[in-house]
């Protein structure tokens, strides 16, 4: 039915169809020797340029000779996913829903090309074709459907070995994506166009950086830089075996974003530091957070606190806690703006609520097994109150999500949900991954008397490919 659908579908869709059925025609399912990376510019196949390690067909798509020091590798990923809502977004859905419990299939599919040249010169490029299919709810570019992109285009210039220069289209991808992220969950990814000045050696890496992120549209080869600004650097710095430590700084500019039903001119400046352990038998990871800056004539003064600690009780089972304190605004009526601005963060609580950190505090017990071969799972409980009466609640894009213009404003209730997740992955090869989520949200009382506060019910179910 699947493949019904898509041939029915416009010419750049039938295209990779038609690719996706050649690729699970010919790729075989044994394990070869590559390391396929979350960020496929970060691939590497290094250990294939000898032929005689090439084991299946994929192999031989990398590391192919262009003359006699230039090298091309070609990669892709094609991703099913299936979701189901119920009392999608607590039941407040815009007017133009059909539905507010919908199901979807959401179609992923990326290509990619990477150039070595002798030197240390490289040319990256990936295309990309994303679409939802069964949810007769209007579209949303920027998340759902982008019929086919150019979704990164960038270039390596090396200085040395450890200075380098990269310029074009890209994604960013920032320690654990609190301000800028993929977003991997929904359906199309974020990029950006930017310039890196990237440094790298043992113990120490770091990003300095300014970019547009870039609206995503639906169609065709129609996505186009926003006015925003986005730069900053980032630093990783490995003190220790397992101690590290990455201190921050962004700068924001934008007049897309909104508080408290303004719109205005936002100039932000964050400063941060993160402080974690690598994985062992006892964990943790301590981020801190401060803004400062302008929102039209108010001085921004906003902090965040995010915590996540777990120990070990036998060999891959994990027990722990994280949460959050992020204050929000303290008053309409000053001359402050506390609201705390996440930029372009991973959504924080998963899939199965659209709720941001900003103005919460959240308490989140959980258990894992993770045997860092074939298996993550876990399973998270997590109790979120707002953290100001005077500031509302905010998707994890920083778009307002109550109070709701028309509707109860001046609601003191605290509490905003209870959040409870299973999430399941499979990883039998280097190719192939599955995952399943399950989700229940109960609505507090903050919900309940802002708008329409019914339970959310959701469960999703993944398959990748990945070569």
């Amino acid at each position: 039915m699947v493949f019904l659908f898509f041939n029915g579908f416009i010419c750049p869709l039938v295209f990779f169809q038609n690719l996706r059925l050649l690729l699970l025609l010919l790729f075989s399912f044994s394990l070869s020797a590559q390391q396929i990376a979350r960020l496929r510019f970060d691939d590497n196949f290094s250990a294939l340029k000898n032929d005689s390690l090439k084991k299946d067909f994929t192999d031989y798509l990398k590391e192919i000779r262009l003359g006699k020091e230039a090298r091309l590798s070609v990669g892709g990923e094609w991703r099913e996913q299936y979701q189901s809502y119920t009392h999608f977004n607590f039941g407040e859905v815009p007017s133009d829903f059909v539905t507010q419990s919908p199901y979807q299939l959401m179609h992923r599919t990326m290509l990619h090309a990477n150039i070595e040249i002798p030197k240390g010169f490289r040319v990256f490029t990936q295309l990309n074709s994303t679409a939802r299919f069964f949810n007769p709810n209007p579209i949303t570019g920027q998340l759902d459907q982008n019929v086919l992109s150019l979704h990164q285009l960038f270039v390596d210039i090396p200085f040395s070995r450890q200075w380098k220069l990269r310029v074009g289209k890209q994604e960013y991808s920032l320690g654990l994506e609190r301000f800028v992220a993929t977003r991997e969950g929904p359906n199309t990814r974020t990029p950006f166009y930017g310039i890196n000045l990237k440094y790298h050696q043992k113990n120490l890496q770091w990003d300095a950086f300014v970019s547009h992120p870039i609206r995503i549209k639906p169609g065709v080869f129609d996505d186009e830089p926003t006015d925003e600004i986005l730069g900053g650097f980032y630093l990783n710095y490995r003190a220790q075996k397992r101690m590290q430590f990455e201190p921050y700084y962004f700068y924001f500019e934008s007049d897309l974003r909104e508080y408290q039903f303004k719109r205005g001119l936002e100039k932000r400046h964050t400063i941060g530091l993160r402080s974690f352990s690598s994985s062992g038998n006892w964990n943790y990871d301590i981020e801190l957070a401060g803004q400062m800056g302008q929102f039209n004539d108010l001085s921004i003064a906003a902090f965040m606190g995010v915590w996540d600690f777990n120990i070990a009780l036998k060999k891959a089972f994990y027990v722990g806690f994280s949460g959050n304190y992020v204050p929000g605004d303290r008053s309409r009526s000053d001359s402050q703006l506390n609201t705390f601005n996440t930029l372009f963060a991973r959504p924080p609580f998963g899939q199965t609520v659209a709720l941001n950190i900003t103005n919460t505090w959240n308490f989140s017990p959980y258990i894992r097994y993770q045997d860092f071969k074939k298996w993550l799972v876990t399973g998270r409980a997590s109790f979120v109150s707002r953290e100001s009466t005077a500031d509302g609640i905010f998707t994890p894009n920083m778009t307002p999500a109550r109070p709701i213009l028309g509707k109860n404003q001046a609601s003191i209730a605290s509490d905003i949900c209870n959040i409870y997740a299973l999430d399941t992955q499979f990883f039998p090869t280097k190719h192939f991954s599955f995952q399943l989520e399950l989700g229940y949200c109960d609505a507090g009382n903050y919900l309940k008397e802002t708008g329409s506060g019914q339970n959310v019910h959701y469960y999703a179910l993944r398959n990748v490919y990945r070569f």
